[in-house]
């Protein structure tokens, strides 16, 4: 790390120097952000710590760390005033980008430099969680379940950007890495209950103790409930975090448990005409997930002598997810197609053979996960040299059983199953996987101003799926083995300037969903019609990053960074031949490459971020894609340079916050969102679809400390109450105008949106002693 001495601010810079100033001198002098809360007692130390690795022991402090790595604190999130810790990612941090896809605000779609989290099932993920050195991604999808995060125990966040190879599996474009409160790092109460428009209640608390022999504990809890601001869209959930720990000088271990259960309904998406009519309205009724979710989970440190460390963490995860929608029956819609030639008597006479009255299908979907891991890691400061050695080992289970039941729209669009008609078992995936992963790393200061960092990890995965349809087919089983390495460097040129680059290599393992719905024989409808699981290679990723931190002022923080990231053998669904059935497949190679540029100043009453990020976004080789629309005559078709939907090229966000008293703050923050690619029409063969229009959000905030520990504050998001929609696709339209098509009429095709929310506002209390 540079020191501030007379030697190094007096040193002339070399030639390699000045060529990278001059790349520090390109970083803009934009401001934006979050003020420094003077009464809060939790704040970000002088020097912030980047986890290199999931368990501790591995830290370097941001400055050295080879990537644009993002901190931010319990405090920080506190002050930002977003709804949950989805919308405080979109709104504070450089390169990420939310869809409302559900329509509920824990059922978001985040994506990081081009790469997916998401809660649904099929989605391509590609982001690491982890929460407390425990990978938080479920079992069956590698989905993110948002709703089951203990949010209130949350001490601090971290975006470490790129393919690191020590987060393991899955860690594409970077991992998302959590830590949690203890009775050490926060003793005392915090109470939060605020009310907001749509009947929003939200209450949390959180409770730290520490008490003699180094003993401590910590509780923390909240409960959410509100009734949607989409029609018929209510939503609640809970969840407890326990934390009891002790700290014996040389050894410290701590027990935790989460607990979480929710009940959301997210109606998804809306057809144009609708959206135009109303724009809060859905598309058809009722889309509800019930989850559930427990984590237990043993950490320990053990210092074995003054430069050597031992950590361990071990734990058990399960879950369960219970879901059910209606959706527009299939052979209703081809009933439908055929009856557009008039004279037809099966489509004008209810008695005749062929007349179809039900006009949707009831779909229950069960899905039970478990897992069992630890990770053992030896780190050791050898003089130049921070070592460490590790190993993790984890077995999954993942049971997904799917229902459908005959059933009939009423004149609002609410599913009504047909009495007398059966639930008939689907599907059925049982899928187990293990995996092992043995990695190494050395931080190696080559200099005082230089640190090389190298590290490798080696994973082996085995997967087995049971197929039934619902009688079981053969067992497949698929096993998955790669070494990848990593490689940085971090050069500080002056005590203000600092010059990073890293390349490194991660993979994905294809999930039991994908592998369960790859047979380009046997497609499937996803994920209601899993049929045979042929191989599908495991996607490899290279990612080459390229940055500067430069501080020209007290207070002040530019920082930029060049990547680009490369997927081999990429997966994708699939259009099958001229159904509406499709596989995953691989397809090749896709990039995505960009700049992340931000400034953060904290000057005197002021604090204020401002982010720029561009994203290029394309596939690089040739097939066709899967889509309600695409066909035989016009196939959705991608080649090298066709760009990917639902990702836009520029983003621009602000925030400010200003201390009027010491007392008082005011603040706010602007989100700039640039145009979007309508998914299903990624070859431009669809016009009428358009594109995605870009759009701008300005959120407001403001509190008041009425007496010492005691804060009131008020909420303003999308003040202006701008109209907006986050992803759009393409799809036939049973109901245009909210009114189902008849036989005779023609089912036509629709732009399918995600609407975004309009103007809303929150008030609340907060309560802290220390």
């Amino acid at each position: 790390m540079p020191r501030n001495d007379s030697t190094s601010m007096n040193k002339t810079p070399s030639r390699p120097d000045r060529l990278w100033l001059a790349l520090l001198s390109t970083l803009p002098a934009a401001a934006a952000a979050q003020a420094v809360d003077i009464d809060k007692v939790h704040r970000l130390p002088q020097v912030e710590v980047v986890h290199q690795a999931p368990l501790p022991g591995l830290d370097v402090s941001v400055e050295q760390y080879p990537g644009n790595a993002q901190m931010r604190s319990d405090a920080q999130i506190e002050r930002a005033g977003a709804t949950n810790l989805a919308d405080f990612l979109n709104r504070s941090m450089p390169g990420v980008v939310s869809a409302d896809i559900q329509g509920n605000p824990y059922q978001i779609d985040l994506s990081y430099r081009g790469h997916r989290l998401s809660p649904l099932l099929g989605s391509p993920q590609g982001l690491s969680v982890y929460l407390d050195g425990v990978r938080i991604n479920q079992p069956l999808g590698d989905v993110m379940d948002w709703d089951l995060v203990p949010e209130m125990a949350l001490a601090d966040v971290a975006l470490i950007p790129g393919t690191n190879p020590l987060f393991g599996l899955n860690t594409l474009g970077g991992a998302l890495v959590l830590g949690t409160k203890s009775g050490l790092t926060h003793p005392g109460t915090e109470v939060d209950v605020s009310f907001g428009s749509h009947a929003r209640k939200r209450v949390e608390f959180g409770h730290g103790a520490r008490w003699g022999e180094g003993w401590h504990a910590y509780v923390a809890g909240t409960w959410f409930d509100e009734n949607g601001w989409r029609e018929r869209s209510p939503g609640h959930l809970g969840n407890l975090f326990l934390k009891l720990g002790r700290n014996l000088g040389d050894t410290s271990w701590a027990l935790s448990y989460t607990h979480g259960r929710s009940h959301l309904t997210g109606n998804g998406l809306l057809n144009q005409s609708l959206y135009d009519m109303q724009p809060n309205a859905g598309y058809t009724f009722h889309d509800q997930t019930r989850n559930r979710g427990d984590l237990l989970n043993f950490q320990l440190t053990h210092s074995i002598t003054p430069n050597d460390q031992l950590s361990l963490v071990a734990w058990h995860r399960s879950a369960r997810r219970n879901g059910s929608n209606g959706d527009v029956s299939g052979n209703w819609a081809e009933w439908i197609e055929s009856c557009e030639k008039p004279g037809t008597a099966h489509c004008t006479n209810p008695a005749a053979p062929g007349y179809i009255r039900n006009n949707a299908v009831f779909n229950v979907s069960q899905a039970r996960y478990s897992e069992a891991g630890t990770t053992l890691q030896w780190t050791r400061q050898a003089g130049a040299h921070q070592l460490a050695l590790g190993a993790d080992l984890a077995g999954s289970t993942a049971d997904y059983d799917h229902y459908q039941q005959e059933a009939l729209f009423d004149a609002n669009r609410v599913t009504q199953t047909i009495p007398g008609s059966d639930l008939e078992h689907e599907v059925s995936l049982r899928g187990r996987s293990t995996r092992l992963g043995l990695f190494a790393a050395d931080t190696i200061s080559l200099t005082e101003h230089t640190q090389l960092s190298l590290s490798a990890r080696w994973n082996h995965s085995r997967v087995r799926n049971d197929l039934g349809h619902p009688a079981p087919y053969e067992r497949e089983s698929f096993t998955y083995s790669k070494l990848n390495p990593a490689i940085g460097i971090t050069h500080a040129f002056t005590p203000a300037a600092t010059g990073f680059a890293s390349l490194s290599q991660g993979t994905r393992m294809p999930t039991a969903l994908e592998l369960g719905c790859a047979d380009p024989a046997q497609p499937c409808t996803l994920p209601t019609g899993l049929q045979a699981d042929p191989y599908l290679q495991q996607v490899v990723t290279r990612t080459l990053e390229l940055g500067a931190r430069l501080r020209p002022a007290d207070g002040v923080l530019l920082t930029s960074a060049l990547f680009r990231s490369v997927n081999n053998d990429d997966i994708a669904f699939m259009r099958a031949g001229i159904s509406q059935a499709g596989f995953f497949n691989n397809i090749g190679k896709t990039r995505r490459q960009g700049l992340e540029l931000s400034v953060h100043v904290q000057r005197g009453t002021w604090d204020m971020r401002a982010s720029y990020s561009y994203l290029d976004a394309t596939y690089q080789s040739s097939g066709v894609l899967f889509g309600p629309l695409s066909t035989a005559a016009r196939p959705n078709e991608f080649h090298p340079g066709t760009r990917m939907a639902a990702l836009p090229r520029h983003v621009f966000k602000l925030s400010a916050d200003w201390r009027a008293t010491p007392t008082v703050v005011v603040g706010g923050d602007w989100l700039a969102m640039g145009s979007q690619v309508v998914a299903g029409n990624e070859s431009g063969s669809r016009p009428k679809l358009g594109t995605v229009a870009g759009y701008g959000l300005f959120n407001a905030r403001a509190s008041w400390q009425v007496y010492p520990g005691w804060k009131v504050y008020a909420r303003a998001n999308n003040l202006l109450d701008k109209r907006y929609v986050t992803y759009a696709t393409g799809s036939e339209d049973a109901f245009p105008g909210g009114v189902a098509v008849r036989p005779g009429d023609d089912m036509g095709s629709s732009r399918f949106v995600a609407p975004g929310m309009g103007r809303s506002f929150t008030v609340g209390m907060r309560y802290e002693w220390r």
